[in-house]
């Protein structure tokens, strides 16, 4: 028997084992090699395994500056001396062609076991998709019917129930009344919060929200739940948890007093398995905090205090969120939607990665899966 005929008549349990070890784009062309590869490949079970096998990596969505989107995959390399980026320049799509939404103004939202969900606001409404950048199948979100307007306010998170397995869109609704003099919320008279679940063709009100302050940022899903950093009318910063099973809100510390201040630059991240909240408002450097024992504010420590380098001094009023910390003890890093990063821990530097030149980008952790929208078809 030749080697082709003793492979193709392998078991099908030794060619499930094999070929979840491949990356995602080569799986993608083995289902087209026989029918029983292809059986073996289409079930929840290889998917599932493939995706406990898989490196995580990056989702990079580039705003290209003639206004056309493109999504790539990036993989990281955790050896000592090495963490530059790769990836495979097959897997890239043109959002506008693949999704058919409009170009310019997409954001994303989150991404959970390799389904990716974006926000696209170039309407009068938010248009919402979840998609998987491998398999190239989305599904649209119904579309609420009630539309927004400055100086109201609306923020995302993308959840996953971690009993149930549902994955949910949280949608959070703030109607908000300015000082018409120093352009500061006087107060929110209305807030709402709804609650999509894949699958189901309908948003859900959720009742009884104490979530009556100013936010702008998307959530971060972490430990089953959903966080944002927010600011009371006073300006103080606070942390709003979401219980994505639950469906309900909980009070979460946060990691020292939430001062008012103009320029208040915190963001959520994960590092080493635990909740970050990364600070750059200082001039001079960036702090991050690192939560040791989950939603225990004693357990709120400063991590790592790094000392900007002059072409990142001074005053900013961006966001850097802080990605992934290596084996090394490198840490990667984004600049709101301008550029990535290095701290390297060795010689306490900071050194830009180019990824894609003169380009605007968003940067979001992902693991590439073969997930099937297909699964979620409305009930």
């Amino acid at each position: 028997m030749s080697d082709e005929g003793f492979l193709m008549n392998l078991p099908s349990h030794i060619i499930l084992d094999i070929l979840s070890r491949l990356p995602a784009q080569s799986i993608l062309t083995c289902k087209l090699v026989c029918k029983k590869w292809l059986r073996v490949i289409s079930t929840p079970e290889f998917a599932n395994l493939h995706l406990f096998r898989s490196p995580p990596g990056l989702v990079v969505f580039i705003h290209e500056s003639g206004g056309a989107e493109f999504c790539r995959l990036f993989e990281f390399n955790d050896d000592a001396f090495d963490h530059d980026l790769h990836y495979d320049p097959e897997i890239k799509f043109e959002l506008s062609a693949s999704l058919g939404i409009s170009s310019g103004a997409t954001v994303q939202v989150g991404s959970i076991n390799g389904l990716v969900c974006l926000r696209n606001f170039y309407r009068k409404y938010d248009a919402l998709y979840v998609c998987n950048p491998i398999t190239r199948e989305y599904v649209a979100l119904p579309v609420l019917d009630w539309l927004f307007e400055f100086p109201s306010q609306v923020t995302y998170g993308f959840g996953l129930s971690i009993i149930s397995g549902q994955y949910k869109v949280v949608r959070i609704f703030h109607e908000c009344v300015l000082d018409p003099t120093t352009g500061t919320i006087l107060s929110i008279p209305k807030y709402e919060c709804h609650v999509y679940t894949l699958g189901t063709g309908s948003w859900r009100s959720i009742e009884g929200v104490p979530f009556a302050y100013n936010c702008r940022s998307v959530g971060l899903f972490f430990n089953g739940n959903l966080h944002w950093v927010i600011q009371d009318l006073e300006g103080s910063e606070l942390i709003s948890c979401f219980d994505v099973e639950k469906e309900s809100f909980q009070p979460f510390p946060f990691p020292f007093p939430g001062e008012r201040h103009k320029r208040a630059l915190h963001s959520l991240g994960v590092v080493s398995d635990c909740l970050c909240l990364c600070d750059n408002t200082s001039d001079s450097e960036i702090v991050i905090w690192v939560m040791k024992e989950y939603g225990v504010k004693k357990s709120w420590i400063k991590e790592f205090v790094i000392s900007k380098m002059p072409d990142f001094a001074g005053t900013s009023y961006e966001m850097v969120y802080a990605l992934k910390v290596f084996e090394n003890g490198d840490i990667l890093m984004s600049w709101e939607d301008y550029y990535l990063f290095f701290y390297r821990n060795q010689s306490k530097t900071l050194q830009q990665v180019e990824v894609v030149p003169n380009n605007s980008i968003q940067t979001m952790l992902h693991v590439p899966s073969l997930f099937s929208l297909k699964n979620f078809t409305e009930n």
